[in-house]
């Protein structure tokens, strides 16, 4: 089994993601960086070049396989969902080249629950099913978060993760989706955990909460009371009681947005991540 995460700025992610995967990631794996941070000024690295070496530093504190992603002829593209899908592709070719249980996890993607690696085993893939209202019908795979089993996935050769129709990082997925599993099940079906959506020719279907559609009235229990709640409550980028991370599978805690693609800068997220840290690796 491996882990694996693209970073593209922020050490202290890999930080928390270490820690996190070996309190609550029950079976033996290897976790692997893919380096993604800029080796020049940019806005995801707050013009700090130097981020690419900070990130190999931990790494190498950690004893984390670092590898990096060949990015330099981005200079001239200011596209976050290209360049996220080009790093996604190089990193997918690493899981053709090495056939193996993967777990990949986006840079602000937390364990927050013991994982249980069991449930997704009995499928081919887990999967967050992403979709367009506007272009219909349209479902396909979010990167952030899934479980490929590279050794019994079928025609994985054919899954690219570019951007199709305008949909987001992973648009092109739709196209093995459909020639796999034909109708799909709605996210909303998955989110309310209608009967008989969890399991269709070889996927587990991830529940998730996404971002600025949840609240209180949602809360999975066993985040009740926790600290970790109380830093979602205070995140200042919810809007009308309605919360910016985001939980999947009541499992993992997302961050969001912590590549920056909003736009707020580097000191915004850094600020919020040592919160984040003190919560999830006092």
């Amino acid at each position: 089994m491996k882990v694996l995460t693209s970073v593209v700025n922020n050490p202290t992610f890999i930080e928390i993601q270490y820690h996190t995967l070996k309190k609550y990631m029950p079976c033996n794996y290897e976790f692997i960086v893919f380096n993604d941070a800029k080796p020049f000024p940019d806005f995801t690295n707050g013009n700090d070049e130097t981020l690419c070496n900070k990130i190999k530093d931990i790494c190498d504190q950690l004893h984390i396989q670092c590898i990096s992603v060949p990015n330099l002829h981005q200079k001239t593209m200011d596209c976050p969902v290209v360049r996220c899908a080009e790093a996604m592709n190089f990193m997918y070719e690493y899981m053709l080249q090495n056939k193996d249980e993967y777990l990949i996890i986006d840079s602000d993607m937390f364990p927050i629950y013991n994982i249980n690696i069991d449930k997704y085993r009995e499928h081919d893939c887990a999967i967050v099913l992403q979709h367009r209202e506007y272009i219909k019908p349209f479902q396909y795979i979010w990167n952030g978060l899934f479980y490929f089993n590279m050794t019994t996935m079928n025609d994985v050769e054919s899954i690219r993760w570019d951007k199709c129709f305008n949909a987001d990082v992973g648009g092109m997925t739709y196209e093995w989706l459909k020639n796999k599993c034909g109708n799909l099940p709605s996210t909303l079906d998955i989110r309310n955990k209608s009967p008989n959506i969890y399991n269709r020719n070889g996927i587990y279907f991830i529940k998730h909460l996404w971002s600025l559609t949840w609240n209180d009235s949602e809360i999975p229990e066993n985040l009740n009371g926790t600290e970790l709640m109380k830093f979602i409550r205070e995140d200042p980028r919810n809007n009308f009681g309605n919360f910016f991370c985001e939980i999947y599978d009541e499992t993992f805690l997302h961050y969001r947005a912590g590549g920056d693609w909003q736009r707020r800068g580097l000191g915004f997220h850094n600020d919020l991540t040592e919160k984040l840290k003190s919560v999830l690796h006092p």
